[in-house]
């Protein structure tokens, strides 16, 4: 049990420390070494590993990425943002635009995506006007990582929870859609009041964006593969299934070089997935893993639900915010469906998991990308200042979604 255990706290100290000395390491890559080790050090059987990969999860996000990557190519993301943001009159209508149209889209798109997209588009708006972006910037984070919450296609996290929990896209979307209203309610009003001096100044211009060019044939066709998609899975046709069809559906259809579009999928991404399934693998192979369910079953009290959910939050958010979200979640995978309601919980799971990431700028891949990109053109979104609006904001959404999920 010990060699196996030694190398899952290796491989999570490297996933979330990332800057070890002597070694630069991402996410993907130290999951990666991780899962070799797990093999050649700790003894899990090579059959073994192999067998531990969850093909229906990443069967499903590589047909939801594929989708993604031709609606990037076609430009339809510069689209839409240069049909909404010319709109806006104010500074506050633009703050809650940004917040909710990033929200909206990352529903459907999942929010990594968003934010890549999104954020040089709004540097490239606001800094003419000479407007300071990072109060946009931080919006753009937030609602992404709020609105990804309502359907099982929003982000990483969700996905593994739609698989695992056998719920129904339909009523994932349904539960879930009064805890995103709350809590892009609360994030809009945290915001508003945080910015307010700023927000109350005059726009110094109209906002103007250059046209995007968008290719119409080839987002019309995501567009609607992805709307059949989403009609296949409301009729409650298999996740991976209706995802993986509809990718290679647009790769057929698509009468381009797919080069592009595929260079776009999040490779790395499902390396992670697939690494970290064979690190858990070994855990369990071990007896270890039984060990540390015993000690998340602790937390939580089976005659009190409210309680329940409450320590499942508390215990995702710290998790999300030391290992990230996608890890945190596949630590409790053996241990939700032994709790009572585990339709419930797992809805806790997946709420509590995304809200987490509101709270430090490290909280989620999509603060990151946000701060990342507004750094590579000269803008700097502060940790501190990320962590003013973020704190409030988490710790209240969080707040909600266990209310409502637990009392409605």
């Amino acid at each position: 049990m010990t060699l196996p255990l030694l190398v899952f706290a290796a491989t999570y100290l490297m996933i979330s420390v990332q800057h070890i000395p002597g070694l630069l390491l991402n996410r993907p890559a130290a999951s990666l070494l991780g899962a070799v080790a797990m093999v050649v050090v700790a003894g899990l059987p090579l059959g073994e590993a192999y067998a531990a990969i969850d093909l229906d999860v990443l069967v499903f996000l590589l047909g939801i990425m594929i989708l993604v990557a031709y609606l990037e190519v076609g430009g339809f993301f510069e689209w839409v943002a240069g049909r909404v943001l010319p709109r806006v009159r104010t500074r506050r209508q633009l703050m809650v635009a940004v917040l909710l149209g990033s929200a909206a889209l990352s529903a459907l798109f999942v929010n990594d995506t968003v934010c890549l997209m999104l954020t040089p588009v709004l540097l490239v708006t606001l800094v003419p006007l000479r407007i300071r972006p990072v109060p946009y910037l931080v919006a753009l984070a937030m609602g992404a990582n709020i609105g990804s919450a309502l359907t099982v296609i929003g982000n990483p996290q969700n996905m593994l929870v739609g698989l695992w929990s056998g719920l129904p896209f339909a009523n994932f979307s349904w539960r879930m859609a009064p805890v995103v209203g709350g809590g892009l309610a609360i994030a809009a009003a945290v915001l508003l009041i945080l910015y307010r001096r700023e927000l109350a100044e005059p726009m110094p211009g109209p906002v103007r964006l250059e046209q995007a060019t968008l290719d119409r044939r080839v987002v019309g066709t995501a567009l609607a593969l992805f709307a059949g998609a989403l009609v296949a899975w409301l009729l409650g046709g298999s996740l991976p299934l209706v995802a993986i069809v509809a990718g290679a559906l647009m790769i057929a259809l698509g009468r381009q070089d797919p080069g592009p579009a595929l260079a776009k999928v999040d490779w790395p991404l499902l390396l992670f997935f697939g690494s970290l399934f064979v690190v858990m693998r070994g855990l369990a192979w071990s007896g270890a893993a039984d060990a540390l369910d015993q000690v998340a079953l602790s937390a939580v009290a089976p005659d009190a639900p409210v309680r329940s959910a409450v320590s499942v939050t508390v215990a995702m958010t710290l998790l999300s915010n030391l290992i990230s979200n996608v890890p945190a979640v596949l630590l409790w995978r053996n241990v939700v469906p032994t709790l009572p309601d585990p339709e419930r919980m797992w809805l806790v799971v997946s709420m509590s998991s995304t809200f987490a990431g509101n709270l430090l700028l490290m909280g989620s891949m999509a603060n990151l990308i946000v701060a990342e990109r507004a750094a590579a053109r000269g803008v700097h979104v502060g940790f501190r200042e990320y962590a003013r609006a973020g704190v409030p904001i988490c710790l209240l959404t969080l707040g909600w979604g266990v209310l409502v999920l637990t009392l409605g």
